[in-house]
């Protein structure tokens, strides 16, 4: 069994569709199905149920899915750890809920801190706890206070939705807008957003949505084609400016978003510099 097996496996469950994966892999799709059917032969298991056109994991390939998100996040860890143990200088592991925070965080650190060496991820939002418990991270920006005796958690800084909006659409003599404003638009959306992307889905469930997984092609989409989406002022695409856009806020309340910075309790002398840094830069530099 190689890694590459299991995070191949991953990407399948997450992009559905076997074509989309290869995509996202790099790889050919009879490669990719080639490499699936050795990993289901090393486990003497059948992952997927298999018709003509299509393959869909079964009730053994979620079970499996979910134990080879939990090996690839040790190799992750591993990785961490021997990088700091090859490097001479302080290293710190960021959890995320979203990434927008994260940017902004670690580009200001890495400015204050110059030799401070900064991982990042991008978990689940329900499994930060655990890798704070488990010091697989140093330091978390979450949503809300953690009910935990050995995690401490401080206001950080907000974050509110925008909908950038064309000037052919009635939606851009508004002034605000609600998430009911959108229902069956057709928007595009970097999906890569951490929470966002669940509340997206739950507030319009009935919208078209356009989904983008790589950055670059994303934001390159909204310069180019002035399109209905989602922007924030914590990311660079609201600093866009669209000639032929409007940008409105969401005003319902989960359109804004709350962070606050989670540690261990027992770091919080040696994150004291970091944390009491940050937590200061944002609060005399207010948000644009």
């Amino acid at each position: 069994m190689e890694l590459i097996q299991l995070r191949q496996l991953v990407v399948i469950a997450e992009k559905k569709v076997l074509s989309h994966a290869a995509e996202k892999l790099n790889i050919s799709q009879p490669a990719l199905t080639r490499s699936i059917q050795r990993l289901e032969d090393e486990l003497g298991l059948l992952l997927f149920d298999r018709t003509k056109n299509s393959m869909t994991l079964n009730k053994n390939g979620e079970i499996v899915v979910e134990q080879a998100k939990k090996v690839l996040s040790e190799v992750e860890f591993l990785m961490q750890k021997v990088e700091s143990l090859k490097s001479d200088f302080p290293v710190i592991a960021i959890a995320t809920c979203a990434p927008a925070p994260q940017w902004k965080l670690s580009a200001e650190l890495s400015e204050k801190f110059p030799k401070l060496k900064i991982t990042t991820t991008m978990p689940d939002e329900d499994d930060i706890v655990s890798l704070l418990l488990s010091e697989k991270v140093t330091l978390a920006i979450v949503r809300k206070k953690i009910d935990s005796e050995s995690i401490e958690t401080i206001p950080f800084m907000d974050e509110q939705l925008f909908m950038q909006i064309p000037l052919s659409d009635p939606l851009a003599k508004k002034k605000k807008i609600r998430f009911a404003d959108l229902a069956g638009k057709e928007i595009r959306e970097y999906i890569n957003t951490g929470f966002w992307h669940k509340i997206h889905r739950e507030q319009i469930p009935d919208a078209h949505y356009i989904e983008y997984d790589d950055l670059m092609v994303y934001t390159n989409v909204i310069k180019s084609q002035n399109p209905l989406t989602f922007v924030t002022e914590l990311g660079n695409t609201l600093r866009v400016k669209q000639e032929a856009c409007v940008t409105l806020p969401i005003i319902d309340d989960e359109a804004t978003a709350h962070y606050r910075l989670a540690y261990l309790k027992k770091n919080k002398n040696s994150l004291h510099e970091i944390i009491s840094w940050a937590v200061k830069v944002d609060k005399d530099s207010p948000l644009e």
